[in-house]
């Protein structure tokens, strides 16, 4: 078993693919791993309950698991202010 692990970059973010024994598994885009990582932070520390980060993490799933061209658009322009 020698496991191999590659960057890719497609689908909207850079992501992990690991490959074992023939089996592949790739992560969710590293940005949003990130995002993640930091609102679950917050939580540990805090500074937001829970119930709020879960639907954080929740409403920014959903939005990912849609192709929308409306909210990219809508995304872009939030990130441009």
């Amino acid at each position: 078993m020698n496991p191999q692990f590659s960057i890719v970059t497609a689908k909207g973010g850079h992501r992990i693919l690991m490959t074992a024994d023939g089996t592949r598994v790739e992560t969710p885009p590293v940005e949003h791993l990130a995002f993640y990582t930091g609102v679950g932070l917050l939580a540990a520390a805090e500074i937001i309950e829970w119930p709020v980060a879960l639907l954080l993490m929740g409403g920014h799933i959903l939005i990912g698991l849609t192709n929308r061209p409306a909210l990219k658009e809508l995304g872009e322009a939030l990130d441009a202010i």
